[in-house]
């Protein structure tokens, strides 16, 4: 973790105001970004700026929990606004009158498809659990919170050539291991 993180952490668990701003300041787009993603076609905008809201005092309350060891200040953020999304989709949807479509009936998908593509997420999560850093928080910034790799290579203070290398290599490295395996996943560029 850097100083300036840890700083910042530092003075979340001395609870000071200026820190939750910062905090909102700092990571506030990308935590309306992924809510906004995870609450599209479920509600109203009034909706997603109180899950973000709900987010950024949840982080508030639990910052304790915070383990640098396990991945950035902003990683932990964006998980935490993961889960308290899906919570409010989950309530939104049981609500009387929203209705959302389900892709595989809309689709036809039978049922041992949809068996195949929960196996197959669930393999590719054990594949990316079991990436060593940097690659995984690479992996995350790139496929999960869609950064750019200008914006990965600066945050990781590497350059663009080396995103792109490792993201290469881990795709290649995902496409083979799905091979062996006989896992229905598509590999995509």
């Amino acid at each position: 973790m850097d100083t300036e993180e840890q700083v910042l952490v530092d003075a979340l668990r001395n609870h000071r105001t200026m820190a939750l701003e910062r905090l909102m300041d700092q990571f506030g787009n990308s935590v309306y970004g992924l809510v906004s993603r995870i609450l599209a076609g479920t509600g109203r905008v009034e909706d997603t700026e109180e899950c973000v809201s709900d987010v950024f005092v949840t982080a508030w309350r639990r910052i304790d929990q915070f383990d640098s060891t396990r991945g950035t200040l902003k990683t932990w953020l964006l998980v935490l606004a993961k889960y308290i999304a899906l919570d409010v989709r989950r309530k939104l949807l049981r609500q009387p009158g929203t209705v959302e479509i389900d892709a595989s009936e809309s689709s036809g998908e039978n049922i041992e498809e949809a068996v195949l593509s929960k196996e197959a997420s669930m393999e590719m999560r054990n594949m990316v659990n079991a990436l060593t850093e940097p690659d995984r928080t690479i992996f995350y910034k790139r496929y999960f919170y869609y950064e750019s790799v200008e914006q990965i290579a600066k945050a990781l203070g590497i350059t663009n050539k080396a995103v792109e290398n490792r993201l290469y290599r881990i795709r290649k490295e995902f496409k083979e291991k799905l091979q062996e395996r006989g896992t229905g996943i598509k590999h995509a560029k």
